[in-house]
Formats: C-alpha cells, sequence, structure tokens
C-alpha cells in the first residue's frame, strides 16, 4: 500500500473510531499540497463507495487569510450526501469528535456544466438558487490540523453540512450582506459574505472553473459551499445553533447530547 494511502486509511480509521490521531503529513511523507489533495481523493473515494458526492466545498476564500498563510488561491474539498441536513435538524453531538460551526453560503446547481462558465449571470444562470449553510467542521487531528497538508488530505475538515430554504440567485445582493451565528440565543460570530472572495457567486464561479478546466464534471443537483464567513465555533451537546443571513434566510439546528 501507498504512503498516499496509508494515510488516507489512517484518517478514515480515526474518523470511524472517533479517536484523533497525529499528523499525517510528516508520518507519510506528504511534502506538498498536491500529495494532500491524492490523500483527500483516497479519503473521499472509500467514504463515498461508489456513490456520487452531494457536491464541493471551498477553504480559505477570504484574501487575507490565504496572504496570511501564503497561500495562492483557495482550497477544496467534497461534500457526502450522507452528511447533509436541512434546517430544523437534529444532529447527534457524539457522532463527531470535536465538532465547530462555520456559517456559509451555498449554492445548488441546476444543470450540468462541462465547459467553463463566462460570468456571473452564466453561473446564475446554472443555478437552482442560493441558501444559508451551516458546516460541522470536524477534525480527525488531535488538536485540529497544524499544516495544510494535513486539512486539506483531512478533506477540510469535513464533518456536515446543514442547509436552509433555497431562494433565486438572483433575488439577493451578496456583495455585502451581514451574517450571524447564535448559540442557544447568544450571538457568538458574525461576518460578512463580501469575504468570500468578494462575493460568494465570484467563489462558486472560480471553483467551478477550476474543476472543469481540470476535467472533472459538475453535475445537476451539486450543492457547492463557498467557505466560511466567520472563524469556527465549537459546539457542545444540547445546543441550538441559529444562523441569520439577513434577505438570504435563516437556518437552525441543535446538537443532541
Amino acid at each position: 500500500m501507498s504512503n498516499i494511502e496509508q494515510a488516507a486509511q489512517a484518517l478514515l480509521d480515526a474518523r470511524a473510531s472517533h479517536t484523533p490521531r497525529g499528523p499525517v503529513a510528516s508520518e507519510y511523507a506528504l511534502t506538498d499540497l498536491a500529495s494532500a489533495y491524492a490523500v483527500q481523493h483516497a479519503l473521499i473515494s472509500r467514504q463515498l463507495q461508489g456513490e456520487r458526492p452531494a457536491g464541493y466545498k471551498l477553504g480559505l476564500t477570504d484574501a487575507r487569510a490565504r496572504q496570511a498563510l501564503g497561500v495562492a488561491e483557495p482550497l477544496r474539498g467534497v461534500l457526502l450526501t450522507a452528511n447533509e441536513y436541512q434546517t430544523g435538524t437534529t444532529l447527534q453531538h457524539a457522532d463527531f469528535i470535536a465538532p465547530r460551526l462555520e456559517i456559509e453560503v451555498a449554492m445548488r446547481l441546476s444543470r450540468d456544466i462541462e465547459d467553463p462558465l463566462a460570468d456571473r449571470a452564466d453561473l446564475i444562470a446554472a443555478l437552482e438558487g442560493v441558501m444559508p449553510a451551516l458546516e460541522v467542521c470536524d477534525s480527525a487531528f488531535e488538536g485540529w490540523p497544524k499544516s495544510l497538508a494535513d486539512a486539506v488530505a483531512d478533506n477540510l475538515s469535513f464533518g456536515a453540512h446543514v442547509l436552509g430554504q433555497c431562494v433565486a440567485a438572483d433575488s439577493v445582493q451578496l456583495d455585502d450582506l451581514p451574517v450571524a451565528l447564535k448559540l442557544n440565543g447568544e450571538q457568538v460570530a458574525s461576518g460578512n459574505t463580501g469575504s468570500s472572495m468578494g462575493n460568494p457567486l465570484d467563489a462558486a464561479l472560480w471553483l467551478i472553473n477550476q474543476m472543469v478546466t481540470a476535467g472533472q464534471q459538475l453535475r445537476s443537483g451539486d450543492l457547492i459551499m463557498t467557505g466560511a464567513l466567520a472563524g469556527m465555533q465549537p459546539v457542545a451537546a444540547g445546543d441550538l445553533a441559529e444562523v441569520e443571513m439577513g434577505a438570504l434566510g435563516s437556518l437552525s439546528c441543535r446538537f443532541n447530547g
């Protein structure tokens, strides 16, 4: 078994046993992001077992964060269909290792995309709509990833995603929309949709064009999560999480103990 396959299996085992582990980048000689993405691909293949993913996610869409880390472009991950939930759901806290929450904007495709899209208008025409979303981040690493290679290998700490109601993409302005996260009625995080590459539509456009240029087709129904709009917030058993996105709407979910 190659280093790539061994690293992927180690991450899968950590997640399956709910036992966080040490870094894989140093243990399995993941010397660059290309090798980290190879591990991510092998991990996702094991998790999907032949099924299609729910869609795709972005990380580091805030230019300030990329500059601080010396990263030229956003990071990419995969969404799992089995881990998709709708607003009002109750999740089991024990299903995760150490869950943390991120506010995001999500978009769903209404058609297959095989060629690059020209601009926002082209993207909007290809969307079923946009919606508020909450990513439940979770990590296979003790103390969370200490390197970008570890983060990428572990599918950008994906745990689950919760979606609000879908609205028409041209019915709300996403350049400068305030967003907030509440836990048990208390606001714990706030941000702005503009931190996602200036506009979440531009973030989705970038990801789609990166993928199709690399020969990967996107399908009707695929979801795009466009990156965190505020810092990650730990969530405890019993917590009620609520996201407010003004004109885009809201969502909520609860974590059972």
